[in-house]
């Protein structure tokens, strides 16, 4: 296989919608993921339900999906101590973190700073082995308020991220990734022990996904976040565009011929489920 996909429908593509969607229904979704072969999935978030009411449900509907794990991997966004307690209570194994290098992004997210976020993490984490943790790098491509991250700032949080996580998601929040970006940041992850993954939003102009995604895959690349329908987006960041939808990334893959497990034949009958059941 020459990527995978990492599907964060479930999680990123519903949190953000005024539509509240049933629980059944979300259950519903994540066991159709399964079973056209894409086995990691983003499954929920462990948040403040008055925030994100969406991912109130969470433990309910991991529970409802638990029996996966022995073929799926089943991750679980987590903001703090306090939902890494929630999780664990209800079985998570697989646990999604996140934070910025820009502290606008933090303090809008976490209402604290990186180096607050990063200890509260190693803390609350402590005996989580490192291999179940995906380290989310959010605006990793350049921040709404603070505009391009700076070196100095992206290295250090690279490095907290390495030391926490097995994975590093690189996020490009509100559309900004181009190739040279993207191969610019990708030198300096290249001392790291993870993997980098790359989570990536459509910005302005919707033609330049397929170049990010090759100039990326040409990087070492070999994982991506997609959202099924392309649903979903950074619901507290201005001018965050939609997620790269899963069938873009199947059919970039299919004409690179590049294996990623999955063919678009295959999500026809998931498409089709989430245009008639799933609203947004």
């Amino acid at each position: 296989m020459d990527f995978s996909i990492y599907e964060v429908g479930p999680r990123d593509g519903l949190q953000s919608s005024d539509t509240i969607t049933p629980t059944h229904k979300k259950v519903e979704l994540i066991e159709k993921i399964a079973q056209v072969g894409i086995d990691k999935i983003e499954v929920g978030a462990m948040v403040n339900p008055d925030k994100v009411p969406n991912m109130a449900d969470s433990e309910l509907v991991f529970s409802r999906v638990a029996w996966l794990q022995s073929q799926c991997e089943l991750g679980m966004l987590v903001p703090n101590r306090k939902g890494v307690e929630r999780a664990m209570d209800v079985g998570v194994t697989q646990y999604n973190v996140f934070f910025s290098p820009s502290d606008y992004f933090n303090t809008r997210n976490h209402g604290r700073t990186m180096s607050h976020i990063f200890t509260s993490y190693c803390h609350a984490l402590a005996d989580v082995p490192k291999d179940n943790i995906r380290v989310y790098l959010s605006t990793s491509f350049g921040c709404p308020i603070a505009g391009e991250i700076p070196r100095n700032l992206m290295e250090k949080a690279l490095d907290w991220a390495d030391t926490l996580g097995s994975t590093i998601v690189l996020c490009d929040t509100i559309g900004k990734a181009n190739p040279p970006l993207i191969t610019k940041t990708m030198a300096w992850t290249e001392e790291l022990d993870a993997k980098i993954a790359l989570h990536l939003h459509h910005g302005k102009r919707r033609g330049r996904m397929k170049d990010n995604l090759s100039a990326a895959f040409d990087c070492g690349v070999e994982q991506f976040d997609s959202s099924i329908g392309g649903m979903g987006g950074c619901p507290f960041i201005p001018g965050s565009g939609g997620n790269l939808a899963t069938e873009e990334l199947v059919m970039w893959g299919e004409k690179e011929n590049l294996d990623c497990g999955v063919s678009l034949s295959d999500m026809k009958p998931l498409i089709n489920y989430v245009n008639k059941a799933i609203k947004v």
